[in-house]
């Protein structure tokens, strides 16, 4: 089975944010956006996946 690859999304793509216009994850001490069919959190710079 293969995995699926997913591009590196950098805050310059774009920058997540209240009203942004993706739904919102509460994650623990953050908030995750839904952005595609799955999870970002801003991180140093860039969004990991969630």
């Amino acid at each position: 089975m293969a995995e699926e690859q997913h591009a590196e999304h950098t805050i310059e793509d774009h920058r997540h944010a209240e009203n942004c216009g993706h739904d919102t994850v509460q994650h623990g001490d953050h908030v995750d956006y839904v952005h595609d069919g799955h999870k970002h959190a801003e991180h140093d710079g860039h969004y990991d996946e969630h």
